[in-house]
């Protein structure tokens, strides 16, 4: 018995030894990273950088919105880390939709919940998954221009609850724009904020042409 405690001891001195001398610093260094590329876009983009759950956000302030630019870590499942842009607005507050990239990798398949959406373009619908209460509105929404973003970069969008909160959470109207795995740098910050300006303006055009009939 006494063996296996001391097999057992060694196994958790020589982890805890491996994660100080090689992991804790290599995650530091990262951490270290993401502040400073979050700190380069609230220069470039008159934002400002925050602690939130114990990550760095960068909140850019546009328009009647402030989007918010941060990451999700999930240590236990990292299917679960995401890099994501996203807002609140009061636009289409009965709306709710999801724009999922599809993919051969299994635990980065989209789980699909909902009614499924048929799109116009059948080129899109080829590689991403909607689903939604509304294909018209989800179809009017998605230009040509927001099309080419999403696809370029494999960003996913979900309008409705925030893609961290709860089943059960009643909260809508938060659009975030993501895109799974911890991933930082002027490109994909970048890509992520203006694709989500462009959901913005397209919502604020929509809406616009509502009110107008």
């Amino acid at each position: 018995g006494w063996i296996l405690a001391v097999g057992i001891v060694a196994v958790v001195l020589g982890w805890l030894i491996i994660k100080w001398l090689y992991i804790g610093p290599a995650e530091r260094k990262h951490d270290t990273w993401i502040r400073e590329c979050l700190d380069k876009q609230a220069l470039k983009r008159n934002g400002s950088v925050n602690i939130t759950r114990a990550q760095p956000t960068l909140t850019v302030p546009y328009k009647a919105i402030q989007i918010d630019l941060s990451l999700i870590e999930n240590n236990d499942e990292l299917y679960r880390e995401y890099t994501y842009a996203r807002f609140r607005t009061n636009l289409f507050a009965d709306k709710e939709f999801k724009i999922l990239r599809n993919s051969k990798d299994l635990l980065l398949k989209p789980l699909v919940f909902g009614t499924r959406l048929e799109l116009r373009d059948e080129k899109f619908a080829e590689s991403y998954i909607v689903t939604g209460n509304d294909g018209s509105f989800v179809n009017d929404l998605l230009t040509q221009e927001i099309r080419d973003k999403l696809f370029a970069q494999s960003f996913h969008v979900k309008f409705g609850r925030r893609i961290d909160s709860s089943t059960l959470s009643r909260e809508r109207g938060w659009l975030s724009v993501f895109t799974q795995g911890m991933r930082a740098g002027d490109e994909i910050f970048d890509g992520l904020i203006e694709t989500a300006i462009l959901l913005y303006e397209r919502m604020e055009a929509l809406n616009s042409r509502v009110g107008s009939h």
